[in-house]
């Protein structure tokens, strides 16, 4: 009894790139929040001032600001990548774990170099993406190449982007494992009242919750939105989320004077509230890794409708548990939420089959034992 607590804790530095706590960061998030106090110690690196660094202060985590990190690829990234190499150095870490793409090609190659034992990477979506040139497709593929020759072991968080990675030659089979994102059923009966909205008890509330982006493709989401309530009045809809395009979504809402119908309220901490108000989930994203908010809505029972691409297509079983509509059909993807909504013991049944894939193949503790388990072993094959 007296070895097992007499062995060194696993010490683990997580690289993020913006101190947000969306997708991403709750992803590591998770990991840290359920992993053993008395088995793992953990710090992070990000860009200062955010939400995750209050979050992290709050966990009692170790966090290194690195000011002028941001998404876009810039000149001074040199300097980030020796400032992150100077922390890989100094730290003592046995792990280092990178995550989205700019700071996973700079914190793979810098914690390598500083001689870190085990390095891994999670993507959470390629940089790359159909709706890029050829040319730049190209290139990110390549840069994917180079900084995997610096990782240990890559995590896909969906089967097609590991499936894609070895076919296309960017990481061998044995260095790269699919670990789907995970998440907690929570029995809890907590909601938005819909009175409160303005909304009625017979309303059909169509949610969602995204970042305002052109990856989420929100802009054709809120104009189809708005063709489905201007033909069916007892239809509503809520976005939940901020980011650049949310003026742009705002004002073609106030144009039509629609905004008791189509509410968009903004970011907020307490989604699974929100989620409980809703009836039917939507997410019509042009790209995605595995999305968390689609999961969380699958966790409260709902049925999905979403757009039919690698990460989602393994979250919604076409059917099944939803719908899944191709990117380029807003005919369809209005037909189907307008019959949904005219179907409750269809919706109901569907909500149910959400709730069985999340306790069969998306539960937190499928998730956090593989993590655990991935740690555990490389950890020990390297010391």
């Amino acid at each position: 009894m007296k070895e097992i607590f007499d062995k060194p804790k696993i010490k683990i530095l997580h690289i993020q790139l913006l101190p947000l706590l969306s997708g991403v960061q709750n992803v590591m998030i998770d990991i840290m929040e359920n992993a053993s106090p008395d088995q793992f110690e953990f710090s992070v690196i990000s860009a200062p001032h955010g939400p995750l660094i209050m979050k992290l202060k709050n966990m009692d985590l170790k966090h290194y600001p690195l000011p002028g990190l941001i998404r876009e690829i810039n000149l001074y990234d040199i300097i980030i990548f020796f400032k992150i190499y100077k922390v890989c150095r100094s730290g003592g870490f046995d792990i280092v774990h990178t995550h989205s793409s700019k700071t996973g090609f700079l914190g793979r190659i810098a914690a390598r170099i500083a001689g870190i034992p085990v390095v891994i990477h999670t993507i959470h979506g390629f940089p790359f993406n159909p709706f890029q040139s050829k040319v730049k497709q190209n290139l990110y593929k390549t840069l994917e190449r180079i900084a995997g020759y610096f990782c240990d072991m890559t995590v896909s968080v969906n089967r097609s982007e590991r499936e894609l990675a070895i076919k296309d030659h960017i990481i061998p089979s044995e260095k790269i494992m699919t670990i789907y994102n995970g998440i907690d059923i929570v029995n809890s009966r907590t909601c938005i009242h819909r009175e409160e909205l303005g909304f009625d008890k017979k309303d059909i509330i169509i949610g969602s919750i995204c970042r305002f982006s052109e990856q989420k493709n929100i802009i054709n989401m809120i104009k189809t939105a708005i063709e489905i309530v201007e033909k069916n009045n007892k239809i509503k809809f809520v976005f939940l989320g901020d980011g650049e395009l949310w003026s742009e979504a705002e004002k073609l809402v106030q144009e039509k004077n629609l905004t008791s119908k189509i509410l968009l309220p903004g970011w907020t901490t307490n989604v699974r509230n929100w989620l409980l108000l809703f009836d039917i989930y939507v997410l019509y994203s042009r790209w995605e890794g595995l999305s968390l908010s689609i999961l969380e809505a699958m966790s409260v029972g709902l049925p999905i409708i979403a757009s039919d691409i690698k990460g989602n297509n393994e979250l919604v079983q076409n059917g099944y548990n939803g719908f899944l509509i191709k990117i380029d059909d807003k005919t369809l993807l209005a037909q189907k939420i307008l019959s949904l909504s005219t179907h409750y013991k269809i919706r109901n049944e569907m909500g149910k089959k959400s709730l069985v894939l999340v306790k069969n193949i998306f539960s937190l503790k499928l998730f956090l034992d593989s993590y655990n388990n991935l740690y555990n072993n490389l950890y020990r094959v390297k010391s």
